[in-house]
């Protein structure tokens, strides 16, 4: 036994110098024949303040993003409609990456409130809206706030999300059953620019 107590030490040695050696940087050639450290990047599962901004731009979202905050689990996104443009066709892929990012990748989003507003800069009706109609309204009013259009909230306990890969072909804007699982909501400013938003119905017909 007293033979066995140095190779013992020199076990534990050599285990903790290729312990150290696992948390160093992996050392490649550039192009320049030098080594470079590249070290292994780790998955996030949790969103933080730290980390939001990253999250964001690694989604490469064809809609421009207003606003973004991040606060007791409550993710809200506020993208930029164009004036007088309406919503982008890529608008619920747009939204259906964001969930995937909030509900499948982190465990600490619980809800997520998805906004489209018009900047401030931007705020002014077109010739054929409301204004020419004779309604009053401020949209003009380059020094006032982004003006909300439309709202969606989402749960992570939403059963529907089971259904989420659907989301990208989907209308929620004028399905109904797509309007409640997003629990979609248009402002009077909507209404200002681009009238009421008809609707339809997509469930089977009662027997």
């Amino acid at each position: 036994m007293r033979m066995a107590r140095p190779y013992l030490l020199a076990l534990v040695f050599v285990l903790a110098v290729m312990a150290g050696l696992s948390l160093l940087p992996d050392m490649r050639k550039s192009e320049s024949g030098t080594d470079v450290a590249v070290f292994r990047p780790s998955a996030a599962t949790r969103l933080t303040n730290s980390n939001l901004v990253d999250m964001m731009i690694g989604l490469q979202l064809a809609t421009p993003i207003l606003r973004v905050e991040w606060e007791n689990s409550l993710l809200t996104v506020e993208f930029k409609v164009k004036a007088g443009k309406g919503l982008p066709a890529e608008w619920t892929r747009d939204v259906e990456q964001l969930l995937r990012l909030s509900f499948a990748r982190m465990e600490n989003v619980n809800r997520v409130l998805i906004r489209y507003a018009v900047p401030a800069d931007e705020a002014a009706l077109p010739s054929n809206a409301s204004v020419a109609r004779g309604e009053r309204t401020d949209l003009a009013d380059s020094t006032t706030k982004s003006r909300l259009l439309l709202a969606a909230d989402i749960r992570r306990t939403d059963s529907w999300l089971a259904s989420l890969g659907e989301l990208g072909n989907a209308d929620p804007l004028h399905d109904e059953i797509w309007r409640e699982r997003l629990r979609m909501s248009n402002t009077s400013e909507w209404t200002k620019w681009y009238g009421p938003v008809p609707t339809y119905s997509t469930r089977p017909a009662a027997e």
